[in-house]
């Protein structure tokens, strides 16, 4: 095989080899001096081809580095955003939670003050109650007492009465008698005299006839 022939199958197979073995194979294979100059010409081509290659290697290379940054960039910042979302959600949460438990607590709180002023109010009936049937108790005992008072002045005016009017009854019964006894004495004394007048006069009247 000629040298330009194993050249074109390296270009033509992809092979590259590095300029030491080019040349060391250039000086095996002995070429001519139009052989020389192609193959610098070719080494040419090829060192271009093959930095180009690199650098579309290259080139692809940090493509596919810049995409799994990227990649990697979007994924971290997906996740910081899931975080900083599923820190919102539980925060949110957590705050629900205590509103609901604030809540709950008020609710709570606000029953146990309605069953609260709920007792105060029924012992303050009841009180009340106690209050008002020792207030009707003891009015009634001050009315019974009132009245009691009453009728033992109302009895004692008219025992008075009776009394003043027996008394009177007696005066007056012990003025008919002395009336009556004065009246009899007048009389025993107007009879005495009477009787006494007409002896004198039955026995002078005797005497004359």
């Amino acid at each position: 095989m000629s040298y330009m022939r194993i050249m074109l199958a390296m270009v033509l197979t992809g092979l590259a080899l590095p300029v030491e073995g080019i040349s060391a194979f250039a000086e095996d294979a002995m070429p001519s001096a139009s052989d020389a100059a192609f193959a610098r010409d070719r080494n040419a081509e090829i060192d271009a081809s093959v930095a180009r290659v690199e650098a579309e290697r290259t080139a692809e290379f940090e493509r596919a580095r810049n995409a799994e940054i990227e990649m990697a960039f979007a994924a971290y910042e997906q996740a910081k955003f899931e975080r900083e979302r599923n820190n919102e959600i539980s925060a949110s949460l957590a705050a629900v939670a205590g509103a609901r438990a604030r809540d709950a607590q008020n609710v709570a709180e606000a029953a146990f003050e309605r069953e609260q002023n709920a007792e105060a109010d029924a012992s303050m009936a009841r009180v009340a109650a106690v209050q008002e049937a020792e207030f009707e108790r003891d009015r009634n005992l001050e009315i019974d007492a009132a009245m009691a008072a009453y009728q033992n002045v109302k009895f004692a005016e008219e025992r008075n009465a009776e009394i003043a009017m027996s008394l009177a009854a007696v005066d007056a019964a012990r003025r008919e008698a002395e009336f009556v006894a004065a009246r009899n004495a007048e009389i025993e004394i107007s009879l005495s005299e009477v009787r006494s007048r007409q002896h004198p006069i039955e026995t002078g009247s005797i005497a004359r006839e």
